[in-house]
């Protein structure tokens, strides 16, 4: 007789020989949402236990404003690279060391670099987004704003810069 093992769990709950009705392993033990969900779309778009807002939580949609905040961040990014190089062309220095390095390998591998930087930067932020600092309110996603406007400001800054070598010439 071949029975599968949701049947015989409700058979066993009909006789009181068992209270799981479920068959399988729990599947909210998983960390990552099966692929499909991350093709097609998942159904998850928020955090809906008390207990899971004290750890980390993939969802798989996030909100517009979080997408639109990402999407500005790299261009942002990109747009301060080009910048940065256009200014170093013109007598100025890189001072992050770490961005000093690759800028010294060539211009398309510090343009690449600093993308593919960023992009590990907001990856982090994004799989954290949900977390919560112990013993407080803040979310990690409450910090795309403010990189936003770190780059706005870095931005500003070498469009100064560039506005006072033009008019220096």
């Amino acid at each position: 007789m071949t029975e599968g093992i949701g049947t015989q769990s409700v058979e066993n709950s009909k006789r009181g020989q068992g209270d799981e009705l479920r068959a399988g392993g729990d599947r909210r033990r998983k960390v990552l949402p099966p692929l499909r969900y991350l093709i097609s779309g998942g159904r998850r778009r928020a955090v809906r236990r008390l207990a899971d807002s004290h750890r980390i939580v993939l969802l798989d949609r996030y909100s517009p404003k979080l997408f639109a905040a990402i999407i500005g961040i790299l261009c942002l990014s990109l747009l301060d690279a080009v910048l940065t190089l256009y200014l170093v062309e013109n007598g100025s220095s890189e001072l992050n060391p770490i961005m000093d390095y690759f800028l010294k390998k060539g211009p398309r591998i510090f343009t690449v670099a600093k993308y593919i930087l960023t992009c590990i930067a907001v990856l982090i932020f994004l799989v954290l987004a949900n977390s919560v600092v112990p013993r407080s309110n803040f979310r990690a996603k409450k910090l795309f704003p403010y990189a936003l406007l770190a780059f706005g400001a870095v931005i500003v800054w070498e469009l100064i810069l560039i506005f006072f070598l033009v008019t220096r010439v």
